[in-house]
């Protein structure tokens, strides 16, 4: 009778060993899980962070362009900016800058162009431009230097629907 219970008190049965392999696999599982789900949760920060910044560079290019050109050339309407900016080094030289915007599969890119050099500066979902002589009444088009520029963007985010993000520059 001794020999019977010491057999039995042994080891573990078959069981138990897939009683613990299981719940061992759905701690494993779990884990798993949430290990991916905070790894695509930082991209979609990461790229929004990055997009938002892009968006906030945009905006103070622009102005900064803006504050350096000349009065007397600039023309814009609601696809374009188009200005003539005074050489840096107190020459004779000057230099074009515009910016645009296209339409591309994924929203809206905006280009600056300026001494030759096109570039993308930013990407968003819509844009819209009006400017204003009087800072009062903003319109679609202008043919001379404004008073102010309302740039209204809807950013291109992963996160979903965001409300458009309204600026308006002051120039003068």
């Amino acid at each position: 009778m001794m020999r019977s219970k010491i057999n039995r008190v042994r080891g573990m049965t078959l069981v138990e060993i897939m009683i613990a392999l299981s719940i061992a696999s759905l701690m494993t599982l779990t884990g798993w899980r949430a290990l991916d789900t905070l790894q695509v949760s930082r991209d979609r920060v990461v790229n929004d962070a990055a997009q938002w910044q892009r968006l906030d560079d945009f905006f103070a290019n622009l102005e900064a362009d803006l504050r350096r050109a000349s009065l007397s050339e600039f023309a814009a309407n609601s696809d374009a900016i188009a200005m003539v900016q005074p050489s840096l080094s107190h020459g004779v030289d000057t230099r074009r800058v515009s910016y645009s915007w296209m339409v591309s599969k994924d929203g809206v890119e905006v280009i600056r162009e300026a001494g030759g050099e096109r570039m993308p500066v930013a990407e968003v979902q819509s844009i819209s431009v009006a400017y204003s002589t009087d800072g009062v009444l903003f319109e679609p088009t202008i043919n001379a230097y404004p008073r102010a520029i309302r740039i209204s963007v809807v950013p291109l985010t992963t996160a979903g629907a965001l409300p458009p993000v309204d600026r308006i520059l002051a120039l003068r």
